[in-house]
């Protein structure tokens, strides 16, 4: 679970203190959601959350060390994450051709599968509290402008800025995905028969 000292570190890699360290974290996200829309990306705000995402996974390890300007470290995680989001589109373009009609057995696994990621969202979701569990849900539905329209609405309703908003987006995500992670291992412990998952 993602701790207070943990986003604190991570802003505070980011500027002398968490303030400044936020007012970065806004600059970097715009930085990157232009670099990838640059790039083609049809989600480019939903890739450059995965890259700070990862970026705030690093400095919290013991023993993380970087000089220089963070925008330059966050630009390496950037090429690997489009790198990545390229390979996933070429490979369900290929799966799309290719593979019509998949055997029995697979459908079954990717079912399961599915099923499982299905249940430990619900799971994760509903540990939180239900004004948490809104503000999430209510950030990531809906499409392009009215995405934005939406947030910018969320934020007047909560008294908060955007960028505080998507601060705290950003820890009660954290929250969800390692409560997902601890509850798909749990299942595959529980289900020796099953192929991996994640």
């Amino acid at each position: 679970m993602e701790s207070p000292e943990t986003l604190e570190a991570f802003l505070l890699w980011l500027g002398r203190n968490p303030a400044a360290g936020a007012r970065k974290y806004e600059e970097v996200r715009q930085k990157l959601i232009v670099l990838f829309r640059y790039r083609g990306c049809e989600i480019a705000e939903d890739l450059a959350d995965e890259t700070i995402d990862r970026t705030a996974r690093a400095v919290s390890r013991p023993g993380f060390t970087f000089e220089g300007d963070p925008i330059s470290y966050f630009r390496g995680v950037a090429r690997n994450v489009h790198l990545e989001w390229l390979r996933r589109k070429s490979k369900f373009r290929e799966e799309s051709i290719s593979v019509a009609h998949p055997d029995v057995e697979t459908r079954e696994n990717d079912m399961e599968a599915e099923e499982i990621m299905s249940a430990c969202l619900e799971s994760c979701l509903a540990k939180l509290p239900a004004s948490k569990k809104s503000i999430l849900l209510r950030y990531y539905r809906n499409d392009r402008r009215s995405k934005i329209d939406e947030r910018q609405q969320l934020a007047d309703e909560e008294g908060i800025g955007l960028n505080a908003l998507r601060i705290q987006v950003f820890r009660l995500r954290n929250v969800v995905r390692q409560c997902i992670e601890q509850c798909v291992r749990h299942n595959e412990i529980n289900a020796p028969n099953q192929t991996s998952y994640m």
